[in-house]
């Protein structure tokens, strides 16, 4: 059974997460987690503590596809198809393309997290330097803030992400929007998405590098698009920062996408509510949800009328 104990050393109080086993006619106990000096813990506090002790917080537990073959070939056929599209583009053109994805993938994932600034005025913003009026400053730096981020992306995207570059990641996502005291490092306080309860942040270190760990073998089992989806969810499970991993989470989906080859993904924010429901079916193992969520939106982005 697991439990918070308090222990005294030097005259001053600590808690500590302990697992209690029986051994015949005694209780042994064993140490899982310091938890700091002697404070309230919330039942919520602690329920994150015991779901991440018991693993229930981890669903990539096998390298299973989602998809289908066709599926995969789709998405893939899409992804070269587009290629070729831009290949056959002239400089200027190419380019007015590539702000005309970041304007929509940009507004749409501060969407998500509750950006009234729309794709039109996103570009604006950051490409016509011309500020919209009648928003937040919060909303222009979540804009600028993310394609400050992408441009990381952009520049590192041909090697394996880290835990640096995740947390590098955070920090330009959230420049000016969170405090230096936690911009740009994992939690050290437990955080939730509303009333969902999130990886303990005694345990974020752990899961985040098992899921490195998991995204390299998957590479070698799975297709590249379920890599890149099925992690997203596992990601967000996680919640590793205190605020911004939805944007992290997936600008995480595009650098391992693009990392193999392939076109990256914007992510509707009219699709919101499927795009949570899908998350929430992952986190209960169902992770079919967000393959075939990311499935849909992936044919959306690069949908053409004829070819």
């Amino acid at each position: 059974m697991v439990s918070i104990v308090i222990k005294k050393i030097k005259g001053k109080e600590y808690l500590y997460l302990v697992d209690s086993i029986r051994a015949g006619d005694r209780v042994l106990q064993k140490t899982i987690k310091y938890i700091g000096p002697k404070r309230p813990v919330l039942n919520e506090e602690f329920e994150c503590m015991r779901l991440s002790y018991s693993n229930i917080d981890w669903v990539l537990k096998e390298f299973n596809d989602e998809l289908s073959y066709i599926d995969h070939k789709k998405m893939k056929d899409s992804s070269n198809l587009y290629k070729k599209y831009m290949i056959n583009l002239d400089e200027v053109s190419r380019e007015n393309e590539k702000q005309k994805f970041l304007s929509r993938f940009i507004a749409s994932s501060n969407a998500i997290e509750g950006s009234t600034l729309t794709p039109k005025e996103t570009h604006n913003l950051l490409f016509n330097n011309q500020a919209p009026k009648n928003h937040t400053k919060k909303e222009i730096f979540m804009a600028s803030n993310l394609l400050d981020a992408w441009i990381y992306l952009e520049n590192n995207y041909s090697h394996f992400p880290t835990h640096k570059d995740l947390c590098e990641l955070h920090r330009l996502v959230n420049q000016n929007i969170e405090s230096n005291q936690t911009l740009g490092k994992y939690k050290k306080v437990q955080n939730y998405i509303g009333d969902v309860y999130t990886t303990s942040y005694l345990f974020t270190d752990e899961r985040m590098q098992k899921l490195l760990h998991w995204i390299k073998i998957a590479f070698k089992k799975i297709d590249d698009l379920e890599v890149a989806f099925q992690s997203h969810a596992q990601f967000e499970i996680i919640h590793p920062f205190v605020d911004g991993n939805g944007r992290v989470g997936r600008l995480l989906i595009n650098w391992l996408l693009m990392m193999k080859g392939l076109m990256p993904l914007a992510i509707r924010s009219k699709k919101r509510n499927e795009y949570i429901s899908a998350l929430e079916n992952a986190r209960k193992g169902k992770l079919e949800a967000i393959s075939k969520f990311c499935y849909e939106e992936y044919l959306e982005t690069y949908k053409f009328v004829n070819y």
